[in-house]
């Protein structure tokens, strides 16, 4: 089973090198944002992430999910000291139930997530769920490569199988990305969900 992310390095989630690593305005333009989308940023952290992208959403959401109750309490935090241009609205993951209902993001961004929930079914089953038909998911992952940072390669996917399970979901990946296109340590995919 794959390894959870452990809430005692939650510190690392806040290095502002993460966003020199992998900007946010990347991951904007692989959503393809307009400003009026719904966005869930699942596995969302302390909101490293949620938070600038939020600023491309001046008449959307962003729905910033995760499973531990103390990461989502730090981005209460940033919220309540600067809130960003869109709403954001932080939601608990309570065993792979997300209180959304189905369909409820026209976008879903995945950073850093999927190799924790690889080998999930119910996990992958409920980003499934979430992405509404014709919606876009954007995984972004540590590439097997030589970095600084990032978990060791052993505990990341390779490119084939990125692919893999993102198909397994029954998406279709339309864009893929190497290390340098997106973020200087990542692989990124984009893909759709079939609109019937």
């Amino acid at each position: 089973m794959a390894e959870k992310f452990d809430p005692a390095h939650a510190a690392k989630l806040e290095n502002p090198e993460r966003l020199v690593e992998l900007p946010p305005a990347a991951l904007v333009r692989l959503l393809r944002l307009r400003g009026a989308e719904t966005v869930i940023d699942f596995g969302a952290g302390t909101g490293m992430y949620s938070l600038p992208i939020a600023e491309s959403l001046p008449h959307g959401t962003l729905y910033a999910v995760d499973e531990q109750q103390v990461l989502l309490d730090r981005l209460r935090q940033k919220l309540s000291a600067q809130p960003p241009a869109g709403r954001v609205e932080p939601l608990l993951n309570v065993e792979n139930h997300v209180p959304l209902p189905d369909g409820a993001g026209d976008r879903i961004l995945l950073v850093n997530v999927l190799h924790h929930i690889y080998d999930e079914p119910a996990a992958l089953a409920e980003v499934t769920r979430l992405l509404a038909p014709g919606g876009l998911l954007v995984s972004v992952e540590f590439a097997r490569m030589d970095r600084p940072v990032g978990p060791p390669n052993e505990r990341v996917l390779a490119a084939d199988g990125l692919h893999a399970v993102v198909e397994s979901m029954g998406l279709k990946v339309l864009a893929a990305y190497e290390p340098g296109e997106v973020g200087l340590y990542h692989l990124a995919i984009v893909a759709e969900k079939p609109a019937s």
